[in-house]
């Protein structure tokens, strides 16, 4: 790491108090990232978490500390590694290697390569950090279906466009990986006494994930994305696993502005994004008898950016179904949250969230967190 700290390009100045523009060495460039909760639930400690980093205590949370580094190796070939930590309900500092990869660009039929540990393409949701989720807490589905710290692969993903000759405005994009699943090695929660346990849908040893994306950019501030993505894997109950989802996004600015990414361009926009999630997977239980189940995850979200660029609003709405054998209820939730970047000169902002929570095991609660993030780093973002 050792390196003179220069400006990484013509895309941003140096400032060494947001980390814009801040390399080593000219190829190597830094990201720190924290996220800190502090607020209350109704439920008892954790009871209402799904993600590995969500609020799971009254009072503050350390949700994320996050250590990223990217490594740009020429135009066409570029390494991403990310150290992340939080402090449990223990108070333990439990941390790892979330992801480390290297992607290689510009391949033959407008293809990319990714190979190493990663999070495979999945819709929207999955492949994100805590540092870039529009709420402060981890999806129903996504939690469940794929896991508290999202599905990841030791392996490699391959995309390419599909359809040639689109006419102008349309793109597609399709994502097709493969490898082993890690073995978290994590002390879970001593769970209810059920037939079957809840944890044997989850994809273990090995999965096979494609996602599918045509987009289509009527005019240069109006964008609509659709989708379609399955996973097929062993899970922990040494069986088959099947996840399809479906995915679909409209996204607004005003005219003259043509960025669709809202962290390079935090001005005036409009998202509405929508995924479905149907899962079906076999399991065994202790005694041998083998059972096939189906359960069902959907959200839909609307943020409007205010012209300032300053202030953020959220709307969010999920569903997920339940199994009783395995011990999982059918649960809802509805969270309103706003988030406030207070000034560009220093890369913090905060948000507020109350979460209204539905479900027959625990009937209603209601949570309330607020939430302080920092994110210093090089605004050039590579391509991931």
């Amino acid at each position: 790491m050792a390196g003179e700290t220069t400006s990484s390009g013509d895309c941003c100045p140096l400032n060494l108090l947001t980390g814009g523009g801040v390399s080593l060495g000219g190829w190597l460039y830094p990201e720190l990232n924290f996220q800190s909760a502090f607020g209350t639930s109704s439920a008892e400690e954790g009871a209402l978490a799904v993600g590995h980093h969500d609020p799971d205590r009254n009072g503050f949370t350390i949700q994320n500390v996050e250590f990223s580094l990217s490594a740009k190796f020429g135009p066409n070939v570029t390494a991403f590694a990310y150290y992340v930590a939080k402090v449990d309900l223990d108070d333990r500092w439990a941390d790892e290697f979330e992801e480390y990869y290297a992607t290689f660009h510009s391949l033959p039929l407008e293809s990319q390569l990714k190979a190493g540990r990663f999070y495979p393409r999945f819709g929207y949701q999955q492949t994100l950090h805590p540092h870039d989720f529009t709420f402060i807490d981890q999806y129903l589905a996504n939690g469940r279906m794929l896991g508290d710290d999202s599905l990841t692969l030791y392996g490699g993903e391959f995309s390419l466009p599909v359809l040639r000759r689109l006419p102008a405005g349309w793109e597609d994009r399709l994502s097709v990986a493969f490898g082993a699943v890690p073995d978290k090695n994590e002390e879970g929660e001593e769970e209810e006494e059920t037939p079957f346990s809840s944890e044997g849908a989850l994809f273990q040893d090995w999965a096979a994930v494609a996602d599918y994306t045509l987009s289509y950019v009527p005019k240069s501030n109006t964008r609509y994305e659709i989708g379609a993505s399955g996973a097929w894997g062993r899970n922990n109950a040494e069986r088959q696993t099947q996840l399809y989802g479906l995915h679909t996004e409209y996204f607004w600015r005003p005219d003259g502005v043509l960025s669709f990414n809202p962290h390079a361009n935090p001005g005036q926009y409009l998202r509405w994004r929508t995924e479905l999630f149907l899962r079906q997977h076999g399991t065994a239980n202790e005694t041998g008898t083998r059972r096939d189940f189906t359960d069902f995850g959907a959200y839909t979200e609307i943020t409007y950016g205010l012209p300032s660029g300053k202030v953020q609003t959220h709307l969010r709405g999920e569903y997920i179904s339940g199994t009783a054998e395995t011990g999982q209820s059918e649960r809802w939730r509805i969270s309103p949250a706003i988030t406030w970047h207070p000034t560009e000169t220093l890369p913090v902002r905060f948000k507020i969230q109350y979460n209204y929570d539905h479900s027959a095991a625990f009937g209603d609660d209601h949570s309330v967190w607020a939430q302080f993030s920092l994110t210093w780093g090089d605004c050039c973002a590579l391509v991931h």
